[in-house]
């Protein structure tokens, strides 16, 4: 192919001019349009891995036993996860994987050169459980628990609830020179389960076995460690009163106790909020990345609802719970909507 003509239309396949894409002297803006072209091709891959590849890929996840006896929402976050281990590591009849056979049948309408590039990397992907130790200058600074490297996650803490320092993060990085970013979604587990969690999966690590080589071949094994028998923990009378979903619909209470003690509040409202949580609950099974959102929207609206207008602001509070501002209005906005029927009974009961 000869040198293309620079008013003439982009080879990609963009529909724009060679000299407004990939002939740009902007070297960001056909690196940006890639990135999302990527984006793109990763829903594009699950759909087809799910409908084209379905039987396979359903027979391959329940062979796994121990997500049976699992939650919704825990069992929704094994599959995801399965599901993409399967896709990348797991051999079709024919020797190739879903990934392989997806860029044999799609690949040929990748077009850009650099998204190509991009979908290429992702053949030395490999799942990873990550300890996030900094938060700064716009970047999530992780350590790979197994293997020991250290990269960097670009965030925007006001587009995405940020998890706290301390946490572990199961995903699929992928890694370009010092920077990274997740496959799709990225999994959170609470602080206060940082080290049990961490010993369950290096209990589990085969001996012999490179730390990347156990991660792609046994994975299994560490969703099982990480989530599939939760360490049993007595119960307290409050737990014995109330059940949970799921642990991050009891993490969210546990934040909403922990932030709503003290002089503040009287002691006796703290049932009733509890109550007011466990309905919203019951009423949406909300997904929960970070407990202490809900729990500041929870905060903000109980003020809203039982002091005649909310009488703390919501940046105080993303101060106080560690998150942002909008994702508080967003959470607000959630619950206020599903329980306006009983807003009336719950200012009852809160001001009681």
């Amino acid at each position: 192919m000869g040198k293309v003509k620079r008013n003439a239309p982009c080879p990609c396949g963009s529909g724009k001019k060679y000299k407004k894409c990939c002939g740009s002297k902007a070297a960001d803006i056909p690196a940006d349009i890639a990135a999302k072209e990527a984006k793109q091709i990763q829903e594009n891959l699950m759909e087809y891995a799910f409908t084209v590849h379905r039987e396979s890929i359903s027979s391959f996840i329940n062979k796994h036993e121990f997500i049976s006896s699992m939650d919704r929402q825990t069992k929704d976050i094994s599959v995801f996860n399965l599901g993409i281990w399967g896709i990348f590591f797991r051999e079709l009849a024919d020797g190739k994987t879903i990934f392989e056979d997806y860029l044999q049948k799609k690949g040929g309408s990748i077009n850009r050169p650099k998204t190509r590039e991009i979908v290429e990397s992702w053949k030395s992907m490999t799942p990873a459980l990550m300890l996030l130790e900094d938060i700064k200058e716009g970047m999530i600074h992780f350590e790979d628990v197994m293997t020991k490297k250290q990269f960097k996650v670009e965030m925007d803490a006001n587009q995405q609830d940020l998890p706290p320092v301390g946490s572990l993060i199961l995903g699929y990085p992928i890694h370009e020179a010092e920077k990274a970013e997740f496959f799709m979604q990225f999994t959170i587990f609470p602080v206060k389960r940082t080290a049990a969690l961490i010993s369950k999966v290096k209990k589990a690590a085969v001996q012999g076995k490179s730390p990347e080589r156990f991660m792609e071949e046994d994975f299994d094994t560490v969703l099982a460690a990480l989530l599939g028998n939760a360490e049993e923990t007595k119960p307290s009378t409050e737990e014995n009163r109330t059940e949970w979903a799921n642990d991050m619909e009891k993490e969210t209470a546990d934040a909403i106790e922990k932030g709503m003690t003290g002089d503040e509040y009287p002691a006796e409202l703290l049932p009733a909020v509890i109550d007011l949580w466990k309905s919203f609950c019951d009423k949406k099974t909300p997904t929960i990345r970070k407990p202490e959102a809900f729990a500041a929207a929870v905060e903000y609206y109980v003020n809203s609802i039982s002091l005649s207008g909310a009488s703390v602001s919501q940046a105080k509070l993303a101060k106080k719970y560690g998150v942002s501002a909008s994702t508080i209005s967003s959470r607000y906005k959630e619950i206020e909507s599903a329980l306006q029927d009983e807003a009336d009974r719950f200012a009852a009961a809160l001001t009681s």
